[in-house]
Protein backbone atom coordinates (compact mmCIF):
# COMPACT_ATOMS: atom_id res chain seq x y z
CA UNK A 1 0.00 0.00 0.00
CA UNK A 2 0.90 3.69 -1.01
CA UNK A 3 0.43 6.77 0.29
CA UNK A 4 1.16 9.74 -1.03
CA UNK A 5 1.59 13.65 -0.47
CA UNK A 6 2.87 16.65 -2.91
CA UNK A 7 1.85 15.19 -6.20
CA UNK A 8 1.30 16.66 -9.33
CA UNK A 9 -2.25 15.78 -10.41
CA UNK A 10 -2.50 15.44 -14.21
CA UNK A 11 -5.88 16.46 -16.07
CA UNK A 12 -7.53 13.31 -16.30
CA UNK A 13 -5.50 11.18 -14.36
CA UNK A 14 -6.44 9.28 -10.76
CA UNK A 15 -5.86 11.86 -8.28
CA UNK A 16 -2.52 10.73 -6.14
CA UNK A 17 -3.38 12.26 -2.95
CA UNK A 18 -5.76 14.26 -0.57
CA UNK A 19 -4.37 17.57 1.12
CA UNK A 20 -3.37 16.60 4.63
CA UNK A 21 -4.70 20.08 6.16
CA UNK A 22 -7.72 22.19 5.07
CA UNK A 23 -8.14 25.34 6.26
CA UNK A 24 -11.25 27.48 6.36
CA UNK A 25 -14.35 28.63 7.84
CA UNK A 26 -18.58 28.29 8.07
CA UNK A 27 -20.89 30.48 8.75
CA UNK A 28 -24.04 29.15 9.94
CA UNK A 29 -26.45 31.87 8.71
CA UNK A 30 -30.30 30.91 10.10
CA UNK A 31 -32.68 33.73 8.79
CA UNK A 32 -36.45 34.14 10.57
CA UNK A 33 -39.10 33.34 8.43
CA UNK A 34 -40.51 36.56 7.31
CA UNK A 35 -43.87 35.52 7.29
CA UNK A 36 -43.93 35.28 10.76
CA UNK A 37 -43.86 39.38 11.03
CA UNK A 38 -46.44 41.49 9.78
CA UNK A 39 -44.80 43.08 6.89
CA UNK A 40 -45.27 46.92 8.73
CA UNK A 41 -42.87 45.31 11.62
CA UNK A 42 -40.45 43.49 9.32
CA UNK A 43 -40.05 46.95 6.80
CA UNK A 44 -39.00 48.75 10.58
CA UNK A 45 -37.08 45.61 11.63
CA UNK A 46 -35.11 45.66 7.61
CA UNK A 47 -34.69 49.27 8.55
CA UNK A 48 -33.18 48.80 11.95
CA UNK A 49 -30.89 45.90 10.82
CA UNK A 50 -29.72 48.09 7.85
CA UNK A 51 -28.56 50.97 10.26
CA UNK A 52 -26.69 48.66 12.47
CA UNK A 53 -24.87 47.42 9.49
CA UNK A 54 -23.77 50.74 8.31
CA UNK A 55 -22.83 52.30 11.73
CA UNK A 56 -20.71 48.66 12.01
CA UNK A 57 -18.69 49.27 9.09
CA UNK A 58 -18.52 52.66 9.89
CA UNK A 59 -16.67 51.91 12.87
CA UNK A 60 -14.73 48.78 11.71
CA UNK A 61 -13.18 51.33 8.80
CA UNK A 62 -12.54 54.18 11.38
CA UNK A 63 -10.30 51.46 13.49
CA UNK A 64 -8.31 49.90 10.74
CA UNK A 65 -7.37 53.50 9.70
CA UNK A 66 -6.78 54.66 13.46
CA UNK A 67 -4.15 51.23 13.07
CA UNK A 68 -2.75 51.84 9.80
CA UNK A 69 -1.42 55.46 10.44
CA UNK A 70 -0.51 55.01 14.62
CA UNK A 71 2.71 55.70 15.29
CA UNK A 72 2.94 53.78 17.95
CA UNK A 73 1.10 50.48 15.96
CA UNK A 74 3.18 47.63 17.03
CA UNK A 75 5.66 45.97 14.49
CA UNK A 76 5.23 42.91 12.71
CA UNK A 77 5.83 39.59 14.77
CA UNK A 78 7.90 38.18 11.46
CA UNK A 79 5.56 35.09 11.64
CA UNK A 80 4.45 33.96 8.21
CA UNK A 81 0.71 33.32 7.50
CA UNK A 82 1.49 30.11 7.03
CA UNK A 83 3.00 29.85 10.60
CA UNK A 84 0.13 31.76 12.01
CA UNK A 85 -2.33 29.87 10.20
CA UNK A 86 -1.07 26.50 11.96
CA UNK A 87 -1.04 27.96 14.95
CA UNK A 88 -4.77 28.33 15.35
CA UNK A 89 -5.45 25.48 13.65
CA UNK A 90 -7.07 22.93 15.31
CA UNK A 91 -6.88 20.28 13.03
CA UNK A 92 -3.04 20.15 13.15
CA UNK A 93 -0.60 18.39 15.66
CA UNK A 94 1.46 21.01 17.60
CA UNK A 95 4.52 18.96 16.19
CA UNK A 96 3.86 19.73 12.74
CA UNK A 97 2.96 23.20 13.68
CA UNK A 98 6.65 24.27 15.15
CA UNK A 99 7.93 21.84 12.29
CA UNK A 100 6.27 24.46 9.56
CA UNK A 101 7.95 27.58 10.98
CA UNK A 102 11.38 26.44 11.40
CA UNK A 103 13.92 27.87 8.78
CA UNK A 104 14.97 24.99 6.04
CA UNK A 105 18.32 24.91 8.17
CA UNK A 106 16.52 23.77 10.73
CA UNK A 107 13.53 21.63 9.29
CA UNK A 108 17.05 19.49 7.81
CA UNK A 109 18.47 19.12 10.95
CA UNK A 110 15.64 17.94 12.69
CA UNK A 111 14.33 15.24 10.24
CA UNK A 112 17.93 13.83 10.50
CA UNK A 113 17.61 14.12 14.42
CA UNK A 114 13.97 12.25 14.33
CA UNK A 115 15.75 9.35 12.29
CA UNK A 116 18.47 8.94 15.23
CA UNK A 117 16.61 8.79 17.88
CA UNK A 118 14.31 6.05 16.23
CA UNK A 119 10.69 8.77 16.78
CA UNK A 120 9.92 8.86 13.26
CA UNK A 121 9.92 4.98 12.97
CA UNK A 122 6.95 5.73 16.02
CA UNK A 123 4.82 8.09 13.81
CA UNK A 124 1.94 7.17 11.46
CA UNK A 125 2.25 7.33 7.74
CA UNK A 126 -0.25 10.18 7.75
CA UNK A 127 2.29 12.46 10.40
CA UNK A 128 5.07 11.63 8.49
CA UNK A 129 3.74 12.73 5.10
CA UNK A 130 2.36 16.01 7.01
CA UNK A 131 5.96 16.44 8.49
CA UNK A 132 6.73 15.69 4.25
CA UNK A 133 4.39 18.41 3.44
CA UNK A 134 5.19 21.23 5.93
CA UNK A 135 9.14 20.77 4.39
CA UNK A 136 10.13 23.81 2.18
CA UNK A 137 11.72 22.49 -0.59
CA UNK A 138 15.29 24.06 0.52
CA UNK A 139 14.86 21.82 3.16
CA UNK A 140 15.19 19.02 0.67
CA UNK A 141 18.40 20.01 -0.58
CA UNK A 142 19.91 20.98 3.01
CA UNK A 143 19.46 17.56 4.33
CA UNK A 144 20.97 16.01 1.20
CA UNK A 145 24.15 18.46 1.24
CA UNK A 146 24.41 18.56 5.19
CA UNK A 147 22.56 15.57 6.89
CA UNK A 148 22.40 12.79 4.64
CA UNK A 149 25.67 11.63 4.79
CA UNK A 150 27.06 10.10 7.89
CA UNK A 151 30.47 11.52 7.34
CA UNK A 152 33.60 12.00 5.01
CA UNK A 153 34.77 8.73 4.94
CA UNK A 154 33.22 5.24 5.20
CA UNK A 155 32.43 2.01 3.83
CA UNK A 156 29.41 0.82 2.47
CA UNK A 157 27.87 -2.19 -0.15
CA UNK A 158 26.08 -1.37 -3.22
CA UNK A 159 23.46 -3.22 -5.89
CA UNK A 160 23.91 -1.75 -8.88
CA UNK A 161 21.98 -2.49 -12.34
CA UNK A 162 21.94 0.17 -15.36
CA UNK A 163 20.72 0.44 -18.78
CA UNK A 164 24.14 0.07 -21.02
CA UNK A 165 23.73 1.08 -24.83
CA UNK A 166 20.32 0.68 -24.55
CA UNK A 167 20.03 -2.50 -23.23
CA UNK A 168 19.46 -3.43 -18.88
CA UNK A 169 22.00 -5.69 -17.22
CA UNK A 170 20.72 -8.78 -16.79
CA UNK A 171 22.41 -9.12 -12.85
CA UNK A 172 23.27 -6.56 -10.83
CA UNK A 173 26.72 -5.73 -9.40
CA UNK A 174 27.23 -6.31 -5.93
CA UNK A 175 30.08 -4.38 -4.73
CA UNK A 176 31.83 -3.53 -1.68
CA UNK A 177 33.11 0.19 -0.83
CA UNK A 178 35.54 1.88 1.02
CA UNK A 179 35.36 5.86 0.05
CA UNK A 180 36.51 9.18 1.38
CA UNK A 181 35.55 12.69 -0.36
CA UNK A 182 38.26 14.97 0.71
CA UNK A 183 40.69 13.77 -0.91
CA UNK A 184 38.65 11.80 -3.59
CA UNK A 185 39.92 8.15 -2.66
CA UNK A 186 38.40 4.93 -3.63
CA UNK A 187 38.59 1.18 -3.32
CA UNK A 188 35.92 -1.42 -4.93
CA UNK A 189 35.27 -4.71 -4.54
CA UNK A 190 32.63 -6.79 -6.74
CA UNK A 191 31.66 -9.42 -4.57
CA UNK A 192 31.09 -13.23 -5.71
CA UNK A 193 27.14 -13.09 -5.38
CA UNK A 194 27.29 -10.58 -8.40
CA UNK A 195 28.25 -9.46 -12.12
CA UNK A 196 31.72 -8.92 -12.90
CA UNK A 197 32.85 -11.00 -9.17
CA UNK A 198 36.58 -10.68 -8.24
CA UNK A 199 37.13 -7.40 -10.15
CA UNK A 200 39.05 -4.69 -8.03
CA UNK A 201 39.49 -0.96 -8.70
CA UNK A 202 41.39 1.91 -6.58
CA UNK A 203 41.75 5.31 -7.05
CA UNK A 204 43.53 8.05 -5.55
CA UNK A 205 43.21 11.76 -6.99
CA UNK A 206 46.49 12.72 -4.43
CA UNK A 207 48.77 10.31 -6.33
CA UNK A 208 46.84 10.39 -9.47
CA UNK A 209 43.72 12.17 -10.74
CA UNK A 210 43.33 11.02 -14.16
CA UNK A 211 43.74 6.99 -13.90
CA UNK A 212 42.58 3.89 -12.01
CA UNK A 213 44.00 0.97 -11.46
CA UNK A 214 42.23 -2.19 -11.54
CA UNK A 215 41.77 -5.96 -13.10
CA UNK A 216 38.99 -7.84 -13.82
CA UNK A 217 38.01 -10.89 -12.18
CA UNK A 218 38.53 -14.66 -13.64
CA UNK A 219 41.80 -15.84 -14.34
CA UNK A 220 42.85 -12.40 -15.51
CA UNK A 221 42.31 -11.02 -12.07
CA UNK A 222 46.56 -11.83 -11.78
CA UNK A 223 47.29 -9.04 -14.19
CA UNK A 224 46.49 -5.40 -12.48
CA UNK A 225 46.64 -2.16 -15.19
CA UNK A 226 46.33 1.32 -15.06
CA UNK A 227 43.16 2.91 -16.94
CA UNK A 228 42.08 6.75 -18.08
CA UNK A 229 39.04 7.57 -15.27
CA UNK A 230 36.86 8.67 -18.18
CA UNK A 231 38.42 6.06 -20.93
CA UNK A 232 36.42 3.77 -22.82
CA UNK A 233 37.34 0.70 -20.40
CA UNK A 234 36.49 2.39 -16.63
CA UNK A 235 33.26 3.18 -18.43
CA UNK A 236 32.24 0.04 -20.20
CA UNK A 237 30.35 -1.44 -17.23
CA UNK A 238 28.39 1.76 -16.22
CA UNK A 239 27.67 5.59 -17.10
CA UNK A 240 29.12 6.53 -13.43
CA UNK A 241 32.79 7.53 -13.49
CA UNK A 242 34.36 6.05 -10.12
CA UNK A 243 34.20 9.64 -8.20
CA UNK A 244 30.72 9.18 -8.40
CA UNK A 245 31.17 6.01 -6.17
CA UNK A 246 29.81 8.16 -2.88
CA UNK A 247 26.93 9.17 -1.26
CA UNK A 248 28.34 12.79 -1.47
CA UNK A 249 27.44 12.01 -5.38
CA UNK A 250 23.36 11.76 -4.57
CA UNK A 251 24.03 15.16 -2.53
CA UNK A 252 25.34 16.83 -5.30
CA UNK A 253 22.88 15.75 -7.78
CA UNK A 254 20.33 17.07 -5.72
CA UNK A 255 21.95 20.07 -5.17
CA UNK A 256 22.19 20.32 -9.34
CA UNK A 257 18.70 19.86 -9.78
CA UNK A 258 17.51 22.02 -7.71
CA UNK A 259 19.16 25.22 -9.39
CA UNK A 260 18.05 23.77 -12.56
CA UNK A 261 14.01 23.68 -11.22
CA UNK A 262 15.13 27.11 -9.60
CA UNK A 263 16.44 28.55 -13.38
CA UNK A 264 13.12 26.81 -14.43
CA UNK A 265 10.58 29.04 -12.14
CA UNK A 266 9.80 25.53 -10.39
CA UNK A 267 9.99 24.37 -7.32
CA UNK A 268 12.48 21.76 -5.88
CA UNK A 269 10.05 20.27 -3.58
CA UNK A 270 9.81 16.65 -4.86
CA UNK A 271 6.86 15.99 -7.12
CA UNK A 272 6.04 13.30 -5.24
CA UNK A 273 6.17 11.79 -1.27
CA UNK A 274 5.11 8.58 -0.63
CA UNK A 275 5.24 6.25 1.91
CA UNK A 276 5.83 2.39 0.23
CA UNK A 277 6.34 -1.59 2.30
CA UNK A 278 9.14 -3.41 0.90
CA UNK A 279 9.19 -6.85 1.80
CA UNK A 280 7.96 -5.58 5.49
CA UNK A 281 10.54 -2.21 6.09
CA UNK A 282 8.43 0.56 5.69
CA UNK A 283 10.22 3.03 2.98
CA UNK A 284 9.76 7.07 2.81
CA UNK A 285 10.36 7.61 -1.21
CA UNK A 286 11.25 10.77 -2.75
CA UNK A 287 10.47 11.74 -6.33
CA UNK A 288 11.37 14.76 -8.85
CA UNK A 289 10.02 14.64 -12.03
CA UNK A 290 12.03 16.93 -14.30
CA UNK A 291 10.67 18.62 -17.98
CA UNK A 292 13.93 17.38 -19.16
CA UNK A 293 16.91 15.37 -18.48
CA UNK A 294 20.61 16.02 -18.97
CA UNK A 295 22.34 18.76 -18.52
CA UNK A 296 19.71 20.26 -16.55
CA UNK A 297 18.68 17.62 -14.47
CA UNK A 298 20.43 14.24 -13.55
CA UNK A 299 17.52 11.90 -15.38
CA UNK A 300 13.50 12.89 -16.11
CA UNK A 301 12.55 10.98 -13.43
CA UNK A 302 14.35 10.30 -10.37
CA UNK A 303 13.50 8.43 -6.80
CA UNK A 304 15.41 8.43 -3.73
CA UNK A 305 14.71 5.77 -0.93
CA UNK A 306 14.59 5.96 2.93
CA UNK A 307 14.36 3.00 5.39
CA UNK A 308 13.79 5.22 8.40
CA UNK A 309 16.22 4.16 10.79
CA UNK A 310 18.84 5.97 8.63
CA UNK A 311 19.62 9.24 7.57
CA UNK A 312 21.24 7.97 3.94
CA UNK A 313 19.30 6.61 0.80
CA UNK A 314 18.61 3.04 1.20
CA UNK A 315 17.89 3.43 -2.60
CA UNK A 316 18.21 5.39 -6.02
CA UNK A 317 16.26 4.87 -8.94
CA UNK A 318 16.23 6.54 -12.43
CA UNK A 319 13.55 6.95 -15.51
CA UNK A 320 14.53 8.04 -18.61
CA UNK A 321 11.39 10.36 -21.16
CA UNK A 322 9.89 7.10 -21.99
CA UNK A 323 9.63 5.91 -18.57
CA UNK A 324 12.62 3.04 -18.90
CA UNK A 325 14.79 1.99 -16.12
CA UNK A 326 18.36 3.86 -16.25
CA UNK A 327 19.46 2.16 -13.18
CA UNK A 328 18.97 0.76 -9.92
CA UNK A 329 21.01 1.00 -7.17
CA UNK A 330 20.75 -0.47 -3.41
CA UNK A 331 23.06 1.23 -0.40
CA UNK A 332 23.60 -1.23 2.36
CA UNK A 333 25.69 -1.37 5.83
CA UNK A 334 26.95 2.06 5.52
CA UNK A 335 29.28 2.83 8.35
CA UNK A 336 31.78 5.55 9.06
CA UNK A 337 35.71 5.45 8.91
CA UNK A 338 38.73 6.73 9.26
CA UNK A 339 40.77 5.46 6.93
CA UNK A 340 44.70 4.87 7.29
CA UNK A 341 47.20 5.47 4.37
CA UNK A 342 47.70 1.64 3.21
CA UNK A 343 43.29 1.72 2.49
CA UNK A 344 44.22 3.32 -0.78
CA UNK A 345 47.20 1.82 -1.25
CA UNK A 346 47.41 -0.77 -3.87
CA UNK A 347 50.02 -3.11 -1.90
CA UNK A 348 47.77 -3.55 0.48
CA UNK A 349 47.53 -7.29 1.37
CA UNK A 350 44.10 -7.29 1.58
CA UNK A 351 43.67 -6.69 -1.87
CA UNK A 352 44.04 -8.49 -5.35
CA UNK A 353 46.55 -5.88 -7.49
CA UNK A 354 49.56 -6.99 -8.81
Amino acid sequence: MQRTVGAIQKPGTRRWFEPVMHYGFRIAVHPASRSTLPAAGWQAAARTLLGALALTCLVVSMGALAQSTSPIAPASSGTSAGCADAATSDTVSADVDQFRCLTADEQATSLRTRIENRSLLSLTDEQILSLMDAMKPEAFVEYARSDMVPDDAYEYRMFRQERLSGRWSDRPDHMVIRYQDTPRRVYAKWLPDGAHAGQEILYDETTDPDSIVGHVGGPLRIVSGKVAIDGPFARAQSHHSVRDLGLQFIARTIEHDARSFREEGLTGKPTRIELMNLQGTRLLAWTWSAPSGPPAHYAPRVRLLFDLRHPWPRGEAAWDERGELLELIRFEDVVPHHWSESTFDRRNPEYGFH
